[in-house]
């Protein structure tokens, strides 16, 4: 029987395996299979490499360029007749030729270089960028024989990368050199960046904030987690007058806009926007300050100087009037009603020096003169109104006690024209917040207002209880009419000195 041979060929396009009778036509059925595989591996790769979106060519040791594709010529701008038989360092950019070497040194060591990003020369000398991939070509005996490259146009992706990189950095610059306090924070206020105007203005260095919550520069830590639970929940905030406490203890004015930054759902970062305003409260505090001072002047002015002219002259008149009357003239009623108009110019003259100047210098300065508005307001309104202060509170300053009372006269003033009420509370303690000035009346209730709900009279209540680092909220009472509430610092009060009065 004649030798059977068994073939097995690999790779796309082999036939089956199968069994050839004979050794001689064996051979001849190799031989065949053999002339008809390999042509058809030759075309099948060619065509692969012919229609690539890549540069493919190869190259001898000496650098020489051998195949060159279409990509190729689309890419480097040279033919394949141009350049096959020529050095491959026409495509090098100045500056490159040790980079080559070492290219070419981990070719010769058998070492696969993939995605190496560079740059080359196009035949008009352009220089492009590239992603190559380098691989040793070896011959039938192993030998390194030369190396294929795979050159993948990379300029657009670059000159995207290089211009988003510049848009980055200008950001950046910006981010840092802003005149405005900027912070990133995640959601529970951990600072993941600051800009060196927030340093400044919490007078420390970046290592002492970021990483750090931001709560730990306010006065209350547990306002600032309460916002910035706000602000994941998407809610934005404008123009927040607060205080932040430096490193040094000391406080200042802010006004602070944040709010969340989101991407496709995802929540990335709080953003802070934080204004210094500490130059422009303590101008505002010396204007005021200026302003209540004048106030006072005319007040003493009214009172010790205009008020005593009054007296005497309606002294004058009732000696005058007396004396007619012991005349019988018939003049004396007249010199009556004269002396009866000098009282009550004189009454309004110390109504007036009282409103300029409501509150004294005295220990219980406040107290004394909210209990004067309440019953003032009862007398002129013809309502009840009542003031209650279960213990003393004393403040360090006049400007704060000013301050405080203006805020509650506005309230009063508001619940009787606005609200229209019959019955006002006027309020006074200090607690474990702050002090705490409350104004509740009977009437229609804020919701029945114009629709011009931050008024004049609003805005300068929160603008003095922002002077004293306080805050002021104004809500409809579910039982009916409108609640007033101002908190200050308690640092505002002292304790009370010995033999001072208590007003109830």
């Amino acid at each position: 029987m004649a030798e059977r041979a068994r073939l097995t060929l690999k790779g796309p396009g082999t036939p089956a395996v199968g069994r050839v009778g004979g050794t001689k036509a064996g051979s001849r059925a190799k031989i065949s299979l053999a002339r008809w595989a390999v042509p058809e591996k030759v075309k099948e790769l060619a065509a692969i490499v012919a229609y690539s979106n890549d540069a493919v060519f190869s190259r001898h040791l000496n650098g020489t360029v051998a195949t060159w594709n279409a990509a190729a010529e689309r890419i480097f701008g040279f033919k394949a007749k141009e350049i096959i038989g020529r050095s491959s360092h026409v495509l090098l950019p100045s500056g490159h030729r040790d980079e080559f070497r070492k290219l070419v040194r981990r070719m010769r060591q058998g070492r696969v270089v993939r995605h190496f990003e560079t740059e080359r020369l196009r035949k008009d000398r352009r220089r492009i960028f590239v992603s190559l991939t380098l691989s040793p070509i070896r011959g039938e005996k192993g030998g390194l024989i030369g190396f294929s490259t795979i050159a993948r146009d990379i300029t657009a992706r670059r000159v995207a990368q290089e211009a988003l990189q510049r848009s980055e950095r200008a950001l950046a610059d910006l981010f840092e050199q802003a005149s405005l306090g900027l912070a990133w924070t995640t959601a529970n206020g951990r600072v993941l960046r600051a800009n060196v105007a927030l340093l400044e203005t919490l007078e420390c260095k970046r290592h002492e904030c970021v990483g750090y919550f931001l709560s730990r520069f306010h006065p209350d830590r547990a306002f600032v987690s309460a916002l910035a639970k706000r602000l994941a929940g998407r809610e934005t905030v404008r123009n927040l007058q607060t205080a932040f406490r430096t490193r040094a203890g000391d406080l200042k004015d802010v006004l602070i806009d944040a709010s969340a930054f989101w991407d496709e759902g995802k929540l990335i970062h709080l953003r802070w926007f934080v204004r210094d305003i500490t130059r422009r409260k303590q101008l505002e505090r010396e204007l005021l300050a200026i302003s209540e001072r004048e106030r006072a002047a005319f007040s003493r002015e009214l009172h010790d100087s205009l008020g005593q002219q009054l007296s005497g002259v309606a002294y004058l008149t009732n000696v005058l009037r007396e004396r007619l009357r012991e005349e019988g003239s018939a003049e004396a009623g007249g010199a009556g009603r004269i002396s009866q108009l000098l009282r009550q110019a004189l009454d309004q003259a110390r109504a007036v020096a009282r409103g300029l100047s409501p509150v004294r210098p005295e220990p219980d300065g406040l107290s004394t003169a909210l209990n004067e508005l309440a019953v003032r307001s009862s007398e002129l309104f013809g309502i009840t109104c009542a003031f209650n202060c279960p213990r003393p509170v004393v403040l360090a300053d006049a400007e704060s006690a000013n301050h405080l009372y203006r805020i509650a006269q506005e309230a009063v003033h508001n619940a009787f024209r606005h609200g229209r009420a019959t019955r006002i509370a006027i309020g006074l303690r200090r607690d474990r917040r702050g002090i705490r000035l409350r104004i509740v009346d009977d009437g229609r209730g804020i919701g029945a207002l114009s629709p011009r709900r931050n008024g004049l009279g609003l805005r300068i209540m929160r603008y003095r209880a922002g002077l004293l680092q306080g805050t002021v909220s104004v809500r409809r009472r579910t039982e009916g009419g409108t609640e007033v509430c101002c908190l200050a610092p308690a640092s505002l009060s002292r304790p009370k000195p010995q033999g001072s009065s208590r007003v109830a």
